[in-house]
């Protein structure tokens, strides 16, 4: 989701999990955990579950940490730079993030993840499920006086799939039809799925029905462009401040790179009389200590925390939210690499990593070791699609382990693979970085380096793929598998570890044409599988993660595995 999320992010996002980082995630955050070795917490500690955080905040005595002095406004850190905030080419949950606020979709998410009115303020939907109609608001501007039209939406779309901008998150406008042909080159402009009927009125044609099509519409991928300012600022669209336009609730009204982005609010937002806030700041801290000593003095409102750090919190008496962000977090191997071809030595890393160990020692909260890729915040047809599918894989075999990396060297007629993993420079990614170095050396024998990098880095390096292992999380675009085992088609932007399975992109073909909801997920069910069969990825853990908030904040704060952060109509204390 997703999330929504690339919730393509990596491990520097560890930190912002305390805060989160894709999407879609998407890149989305940080690393949050506990374990069964770990204490259950006492009534006085419990942590606040992300449905009730509204009557928790309200309930809870935060006067310790009052918060920022400055009147109707908050500060929130979001750990890291946000790359680029040109829509069409974003990946990670930070530059999603911070583009929920100043840009309206079609539609919304409210604080339930469920779909509402956005630029869109009715829509209908033909009986086959394939035509969608949306009525726009009149009167909507962008910050240059722009009137927001269906066409900012047909030129944000177009662009998404236009080969030219190279989007990693092309594929997600297949569903539109004639999306993939278009970017192909095989059909023209024409012939696209969406089209302006007039300034306010959309049409979308779909290739298949689809049952989360609204709910992707919230994505920011797909959120609009105006053209004429686009081809202002041309290439440097969403490079700064003033390189790009604003039609939601907040303008970014400065961004110091590496440091902090301002938002102030958007007066001529149509729902500007329920924006309670007059101005967000985004600081930019990735180490956890220095995060959590700004919160005490007062400087930030909102920051994620570790598991240490909650822990001590709690001691304090002051309440700690927790939720599931819905993102899973694991190894990713470049198959282009002889030896993470083998799929004996894949499964040898996999297998000897100690994930209940790490999310009990390391993460300690409420994080969950994998035992398959899609995280339990996904739906499946009846139950969560985790549960329907069953445990695919161990969290933690060394015997096993040691038996197929002695295997997978006999194969590549080696006495040792060289590897080296890429990873973010916060002290939280750092500390799991060295933390899966040390299983590979102790369990296996497998001794391999650690190169250390800034987020954005990371990221071109992933979409490069220039690397050989790098320490990657995964959120939800939407509420369906789908938004997870999608990304490993052949060729997809956000495969970057070029794995390829003429098996796998068939299924992908069936889910995508199938309308009975049963056999559709019935072939979800093979492509996890078949996906922790090959294992292009080695799963470790799917993620939960702890916030506080100070006592400012009264209510709004809406943290879920679809909206990593979302502070839009934060209320605060009288």
């Amino acid at each position: 989701m997703k999330f929504k999320k690339l919730l393509s992010v990596i491990l520097v996002l560890a930190m912002s999990v305390m805060l989160l980082a894709g999407c879609g995630t998407k890149d989305k955050g940080k690393e949050d955990d506990t374990n069964n070795t770990t204490p259950e917490p006492t009534a006085t500690e419990a942590p606040v579950e992300d449905t009730n955080v509204d009557e928790a905040l309200q309930e809870s005595d935060r006067s310790a940490y009052p918060g920022t002095p400055e009147a109707n406004a908050i500060t929130v850190n979001i750990a890291s730079e946000p790359p680029e905030m040109f829509s069409v080419t974003m990946t990670d949950t930070t530059s999603f993030s911070v583009l929920r606020h100043i840009v309206e979709n079609l539609v919304m998410l409210d604080k339930d993840d469920r779909v509402v009115p956005g630029v869109a303020e009715t829509w209908t939907q033909s009986d086959d499920g394939l035509v969608y109609t949306f009525k726009l608001r009149e009167g909507m501007k962008w910050s240059n006086g722009e009137p927001v039209t269906a066409n900012d939406f047909v030129f944000a779309w177009k662009s998404l799939l236009t080969p030219e901008f190279a989007s990693d998150y092309a594929y997600f406008a297949y569903i539109f039809k004639n999306g993939e042909a278009f970017n192909k080159g095989e059909v023209g402009a024409e012939e696209l799925g969406f089209k302006a009927l007039s300034d306010y009125e959309l049409e979308v044609t779909l290739e298949h029905p689809a049952p989360y099509f609204l709910s992707t519409l919230a994505f920011g991928v797909f959120a609009p462009v105006n053209e004429k300012a686009y081809n202002e600022f041309g290439t440097a669209y969403g490079t700064d401040a003033d390189k790009m336009v604003y039609n939601g609730p907040f303008k970014m009204t400065s961004w110091e790179h590496e440091s902090k982005i301002v938002l102030e609010k958007n007066p001529d937002f149509y729902n500007a009389s329920e924006i309670a806030l007059d101005k967000i700041t985004m600081v930019m801290i990735n180490d956890s200590n220095a995060a959590l000593n700004s919160f005490k003095a007062g400087e930030v409102d909102v920051i994620g925390v570790t598991g240490d750090q909650a822990m001590m919190m709690k001691g304090e008496n002051y309440p700690v939210i927790t939720y599931d962000d819905g993102s899973s977090w694991y190894l990713e191997f470049n198959l282009a690499e002889p030896a993470l071809a083998n799929k004996n030595l894949r499964k040898a890393i996999t297998y000897a990593i100690d994930s209940p160990s790490f999310t009990a020692n390391i993460v300690k909260n409420n994080s969950k070791p994998a035992t398959g890729f899609t995280p339990p915040a996904m739906n499946g047809l009846e139950k969560k699609f985790t549960e329907e599918v069953g445990e695919l894989i161990p969290a933690f075999d060394p015997e096993q382990a040691k038996e197929l990396y002695a295997t997978a060297l006999q194969e590549l007629g080696v006495d040792k693979v060289e590897l080296t993993m890429i990873s973010g420079d916060s002290d939280v990614a750092v500390q799991y970085a060295a933390y899966v170095q040390e299983q590979l050396k102790v369990n296996l024998g497998l001794e391999i380096e650690v190169e250390i990098m800034t987020f954005k880095s990371r990221l071109e390096r992933m979409s490069n793929k220039d690397f050989s292992i790098v320490y990657a999380g995964w959120g939800p675009d939407y509420n369906d598998p789908m938004t997870f085992l999608d990304m490993f088609e052949t060729g997809g932007g956000n495969n970057h570890s070029s794995y390829s399975s003429e098996a796998y992109d068939e299924l992908l073909d069936k889910v995508r044409a199938e309308l009975d909801p049963a056999v559709r997920m019935g072939y979800l069910y093979e492509l996890e599988k078949l996906l922790c069969e090959d294992l292009p990825i080695a799963p470790i853990y799917w993620r939960s993660r702890d916030y506080i908030v100070s006592g400012k904040i009264a209510g709004g704060v809406i943290r879920t595995a679809f909206q990593d952060m979302n502070y839009r109509y934060v209320k605060l204390a009288q």
